[in-house]
């Protein structure tokens, strides 16, 4: 007769071996390699404009980068979403440099 106030502890000895092994070490870009970060953004809030419904709606939330490109010397605006680190604003302008020189700290 089983008392069951005091259940037979069990300890699994499960051992589960990988199906595939990772060796390979894959590198991955952003395409920000040949570009020197100028100006940065930790936390913003990109909203778009929608006509029909006449609001404004979310974008995205995440980091802003002011990135210099290090041949041409353009500057551009990328924005990338908080978690999922996909690209939601990829701009050029002419007016980020005067932008980037003012905040500049």
């Amino acid at each position: 007769m089983q008392d069951d106030d005091h259940p037979e502890e069990h300890e699994p000895d499960a051992e589960f071996k990988p199906v595939i092994h990772l060796t390979k070490k894959v590198e991955t870009k952003t395409h920000e390699e040949g570009e020197e970060l100028v100006f940065r953004i930790q936390k913003a809030k990109l909203f778009r404009f929608d006509r029909e419904a006449r609001e404004w709606k979310e974008r995205g939330t995440g980091e802003v980068k002011f990135l210099k490109h290090l041949e041409n010397g353009k500057i551009r605006l990328l924005m990338r979403r908080e978690k999922t680190l996909k690209v939601c604003a990829n701009h050029y302008g002419l007016f980020y440099s005067a932008l980037v020189n003012l905040y500049k700290y």
